[in-house]
């Protein structure tokens, strides 16, 4: 697994039904900021990630965010958070939904 900080800015929440099953859908979409380091320094990335159902109503705010892949289903290996520890607080429990792999 990989840690790193997150800076959640807000999550989107969409829904639906599958026209090809019937079936209800829900995606959270979190709009963050990602620090990361290398060999030329700091860089700070913005994009969105999904967020599993458990964390969908995260705070914005900054987390230590733990990563694993999964397979999508297109065939794609792709990062997903499967627990948040608001950052600086590593010692705190992780919210609900750490383990998650779903």
């Amino acid at each position: 697994m990989n840690k790193q900080k997150l800076t959640i800015l807000e999550v989107a929440h969409r829904s639906g039904v599958s026209n090809k099953t019937g079936r209800p859908w829900a995606m959270h979409e979190a709009q963050c900021i990602l620090e990361q380091e290398d060999t030329e320094g700091k860089k700070i990335v913005v994009g969105t990630i999904n967020l599993p159902d458990v964390l969908k109503d995260s705070a914005p705010g900054d987390y230590l965010a733990e990563f694993s892949f999964f397979k999508s289903m297109e065939g794609k290996l792709e990062p997903r958070v499967v627990s948040l520890v608001p950052f600086g607080m590593q010692g705190a429990k992780a919210k609900p939904g750490a383990g998650v792999t779903a």
